[in-house]
């Protein structure tokens, strides 16, 4: 045997008794909704928390394990390397009416959506973990000063309301933008001094752009 093909098959034994690495282990630590993008087109963002522990004593790479994390429809391929011991990640998901719409409007109800982190060894599934997320919308409170009417929103998201007034037998069309966490005041189409002591409702369609609408009444 020549001295190449010794050389080639110490290379062989030296990888066939080489260990394998160990698979790494991950823990969903939270979730949270950062916002709305509107532009150039709407997107809903939410941050996944992970902690994951690798048991070996160099990095490790996810993608050696196929490592993905999946949000309702979205799945999120992670090509992260994991230090040796114990490290955290933030990893973020865009949700998009074109690819994630049933996704994201199930995320802002009660029901929720499924996430999981999962991955695949040696033909084998792994799955490092599997909860339930939601972020269904808060209520919104409603504020009279004077002649007029102000909507606050507790949400993390910007929201754009339509609908009417109906008040003391009358009814007046209504609109608002409302920032994120915020408030802002009605436009009120019609509205006449002599009637803000009055009683009534207000009758709206709440929307999160592009992605959610919901009906509610507010009383006065």
């Amino acid at each position: 045997m020549g001295p190449i093909k010794r050389l080639a098959l110490l290379l062989l034994l030296l990888a066939a008794c080489a260990p394998r690495p160990l698979s790494p282990e991950a823990r969903y630590l939270g979730a949270s909704l950062e916002g709305l993008e509107l532009s150039p087109k709407p997107a809903l963002l939410l941050s996944v928390r992970v902690a994951f522990h690798n048991p070996n004593p160099f990095p490790l790479p996810l993608a050696a394990f196929g490592a993905r994390l999946r949000v309702g429809e979205v799945v999120l391929p992670l090509g992260q390397s994991l230090p040796p011991g114990d490290s955290e990640a933030l990893l973020p998901v865009r949700l998009t009416p074109e690819e994630a719409l049933r996704t994201a409007r199930a995320l802002l109800s009660p029901e929720g959506v499924e996430v999981a982190l999962e991955g695949k060894t040696l033909g084998q599934d792994l799955t490092f973990f599997r909860t339930r997320l939601a972020f269904p919308l808060e209520p919104l409170r409603v504020r009279r000063a004077g002649v007029n009417l102000f909507l606050e929103n507790p949400n993390p998201l910007p929201l754009r309301v339509e609908g009417r007034l109906v008040l003391l037998g009358q009814s007046f069309s209504v609109r608002a933008d409302l920032p994120a966490r915020g408030e802002s005041r009605l436009q009120i189409t019609g509205f006449r001094p002599g009637l803000e002591r009055g009683t009534g409702r207000l009758e709206l369609t709440l929307e999160v752009p592009g992605f959610f609408h919901q009906n509610l009444v507010l009383s006065l």
